[in-house]
């Protein structure tokens, strides 16, 4: 294993087993030498909703409006609820050319700066795991990166779990309520009360650009071809005094922020 500048930090995250810096020594070790200008720490529930356990250099608004909304677009979440799979996993493992355009990575993503993540996910006792995320917001990880995490993955797992069993079976690493988590999805819901302008054949297609989809797959969908979409998206763009698709996610999310 290359070990790189990571000895003093081990030792810390070694010394900090059973106390509550834990979590931010794992995060300094985890970080010592993978370049990154963020960090943000979610636990996952096959059942409950995420857990924000906290952040580095992120804003607090962003982490209500993920509990509040993104969450269910999360595709970390989506993938802990479906396959319980642990390790390190980059975004762009999980990504699909959907999910690319769609609410998280458009949307919450977008207004977070981010422009991607890795994220180490342990296993965090019950139906639970604890992600932490290393985040850019301008160069995408590069494999070696992840490489380099991958090996050094079953340090950071014995550590956690050591963690876990000194603090035995009662501990809880926040005291935030949870409640059912909901059922991952992409497909958002225009509210009515979000512009009333449009048609309601209009509204239809901004349903499906938010969504994530593509415009010939939009045309395939509504059976019209991809002209006449460019020239619906156009006249939608009009209506709503903007110009481009990233405006109109900030609409949409800005709304339901506000409500």
């Amino acid at each position: 294993m290359r070990m790189g500048n990571i000895w003093a930090p081990l030792a810390k995250a070694i010394a900090a087993i059973g106390t509550d810096r834990h979590v931010d020594c794992l995060i300094d070790l985890i970080g010592a030498d993978i370049d990154h200008d963020l960090v943000t720490v979610t636990r996952y529930s096959a059942t409950q909703t995420p857990e924000f356990i906290k952040h580095r250099r992120f804003s607090d608004e962003m982490v209500r409006r993920y509990l509040h909304n993104y969450y269910v677009f999360d595709p970390f979440y989506a993938s802990w609820r479906r396959e319980r799979r642990l390790g390190i996993m980059p975004l762009k493992r999980l990504a699909d050319d959907e999910a690319k355009r769609g609410q998280y990575i458009a949307g919450f993503l977008a207004q977070s700066e981010i422009c991607d993540e890795v994220g180490i996910m342990l296993a965090d006792g019950g139906d639970w795991c604890l992600g932490i995320f290393l985040d850019r917001s301008t160069t995408s990880f590069k494999d070696s990166e992840i490489t380099l995490l991958d090996e050094r993955l079953p340090v950071f797992e014995a550590l956690h779990a050591l963690d876990i069993k000194a603090h035995g079976t009662k501990f809880s690493r926040t005291s935030a309520p949870t409640g059912p988590g909901a059922s991952p999805r992409q497909e958002p819901t225009i509210p009515a009360s979000l512009w009333p302008e449009l048609s309601l054949r209009e509204r239809e297609l901004v349903q499906l650009i938010l969504a994530g989809h593509p415009t010939a797959n939009i045309a395939e969908r509504l059976g019209i071809t991809v002209g006449t979409v460019k020239n619906h998206r156009r006249r939608i763009y009009e209506k709503l005094d903007i110009t481009t698709e990233r405006e109109l996610f900030l609409q949409f999310f800005q709304h339901r922020a506000e409500r």
